[in-house]
């Protein structure tokens, strides 16, 4: 959380505001957790208060607030991610690293429909 995120041109795009996890369904290891993917908030001082991970129905003001903050948040799957880079003094974010472009990653506001369908 708060680690810097770094495109595949290797811009500054944000930081990592929330990480989605899935829970597995599978025989082997069911109800086990997997790290699905990031959430990016790409403004400087944005604060996505916990509203960034689904739609808020109401009240009206939260809900206005809400998507507001998550106006601007990137998603990018756990796969997207390449390297890890540890902060170079304790208590500083470190900094993730993507395999493409922020261009094309996918808009958090888009994702909330598919979740929705999949959980």
């Amino acid at each position: 959380m708060g680690a810097r995120v770094i495109d595949g041109t290797g811009r500054d795009i944000g930081h990592v505001s929330d990480v989605r996890l899935t829970e597995s369904a599978g025989t082997v290891h069911p109800g086990m957790l997997h790290l699905d993917g990031i959430v990016i908030a790409t403004r400087r001082r944005s604060r996505l208060l916990g509203y960034d991970h689904r739609p808020v129905a109401a009240p009206w003001p939260l809900t206005a607030l809400a998507r507001r903050a998550a106006r601007h948040a990137l998603w990018a799957p756990w796969t997207a991610v390449t390297t890890f880079r540890q902060p170079s003094r304790l208590g500083e974010p470190g900094t993730l690293t993507l395999d493409r472009e922020s261009s094309v990653l996918t808009e958090l506001t888009t994702m909330y429909g598919h979740w929705n369908t999949t959980a």
